[in-house]
């Protein structure tokens, strides 16, 4: 291309308005992209408020003499076996876990509590504490959970609640907020009364909720327990024999009276799996005892917990102006409950805001919904960014396009020289 004529010097100036026309374009429209994995589908359902594992073959289930019981996956909340999930019944003393739960997210287990007239008169089993007895919540939550005491449930309900009915309604509460609707309990140890029923669904969603403090799970799965009272002494040994031969047994409750029959809620953990079972009105300890162990090998010889998404891994990325990148990280982990030798299958994608402003590393940027065969949601994960993003930084026009722009104006500045002196020349 010649230069030095009047053609050449329109061109040039033609060519250098198109090249600062493009790269201002180019700055003034930041493309964002993100990436979204695309897999199979998994095959879970939710029945009757139910997650309940598809697939599921009732013909091959274990014949048990419960009334009613399920089979939870304790780290995904999905079901795997169910016998009447829904039915009400009388809980007994598997009531004591909710109470429980209440006391550690309330209290501290350092909290001194006093015995009232009215705790220590409740009937056996108790710790035979008197009246005005002060006691700190941690002993008092090994007699409630290891010997089922009456004394220490209404000791705790009293404290906490400031009467037995207020915390009863406290207890509602909770239920309802974990999801346990078919739920109404109107006392903390689970005595007999008419209106204080629950389901095996419901008494599974409760304990897979307690179960995640810490403290109750190292209370459920002691065997023994030295209580020092003031008027009782004793070493006190865990009501749940299932610790005490059912292989991996981590826990959790028995219950009886005479309406409610046997109750029991269970757990077990092999590897990385662990399933809670909930049984309710079975005539005897030996029977109900049989058919827990039936029901956790059932779970265990035929399904497993699959991790879709691990906490921290890379689920995406921005995708900047200039090429630049940023990770996005789940926030948390995500799993599934899938039959034993198959593969998850799930539907993943990704939502975000692009930001316009800085973002430090780890701040939440968008959510990873993670869903199954029905549509159903799955998951709902937060996600992060895994570095520090300034989108405004690749755009900035100082940055971007002066540079450019002065070595352009100088070459402009000269060409036009040279081409006006050879005009006139």
């Amino acid at each position: 291309m010649k230069w030095g004529g009047r053609t050449g010097g329109k061109r040039f100036l033609q060519l250098l308005g198109v090249m600062l026309t493009s790269a201002a374009l180019l700055a003034a429209s930041p493309s964002t992209a993100l990436a979204a994995s695309k897999a199979p589908v998994l095959d879970e359902s939710i029945v009757g408020g139910i997650p309940y594992v598809s697939g599921m073959n009732s013909k091959s289930w274990p014949s048990i003499v419960s009334q009613a019981a399920v089979v939870m996956d304790m780290n995904t909340g999905a079901i795997v076996y169910a016998k009447n999930p829904l039915a009400e019944h009388y809980p007994a003393s598997i009531t004591k876990i909710m109470t429980a739960l209440l006391a550690l997210k309330y209290g501290k287990l350092n909290d001194r509590l006093t015995a009232s007239k009215n705790a220590v008169n409740q009937p056996p089993d108790k710790l035979y504490m008197v009246p005005g007895e002060v006691e700190e919540l941690q002993p008092l939550l090994y007699g409630l959970l290891l010997d089922s005491a009456n004394d220490a449930a209404v000791d705790i309900a009293e404290h906490y609640g400031g009467s037995v009915s207020k915390f009863a309604t406290m207890m509602n509460d909770e239920a309802k907020s974990l999801g346990a609707t078919h739920t109404h309990f109107v006392n903390p140890n689970g005595l007999p009364d008419p209106k204080h029923q629950t389901t095996a669904y419901d008494m599974a969603v409760i304990a897979r909720a307690a179960m995640q403090y810490p403290e109750f799970r190292k209370i459920v799965q002691t065997k023994y327990y030295n209580w020092k009272g003031q008027a009782w002494q004793s070493k006190l040994e865990n009501l749940n024999t299932m610790l005490f031969y059912y292989p991996g047994c981590i826990g959790l409750k028995t219950g009886f009276t005479s309406v409610a029959h046997e109750t029991l809620v269970v757990a077990a953990k092999h590897g990385k799996d662990t399933f809670l079972a909930v049984l309710m009105d079975n005539p005897t300890d030996y029977s109900i005892r049989h058919d827990a162990s039936q029901l956790l090998d059932y779970a265990f010889a035929h399904y497993q917990t699959q991790t879709i998404v691990r906490k921290g891994q890379t689920v995406g990325e921005l995708v900047g102006p200039k090429g630049t990148t940023a990770a996005v990280l789940s926030t948390e982990t995500v799993e599934a409950t899938i039959p034993k030798g198959g593969a998850p299958q799930y539907e993943d994608s990704l939502q975000y805001a692009f930001p316009g402003h800085t973002m430090a590393k780890g701040s939440v940027i968008g959510t990873l919904a993670v869903e199954g065969a029905d549509g159903k949601l799955l998951a709902s994960v937060p996600t992060q960014v895994a570095e520090d993003l300034d989108p405004t930084e690749p755009i900035r026009v100082e940055y971007t396009l002066l540079p450019l722009a002065v070595l352009l104006s100088l070459l402009f500045v000269a060409l036009r020289w040279i081409w006006v002196r050879r005009r006139n020349g």
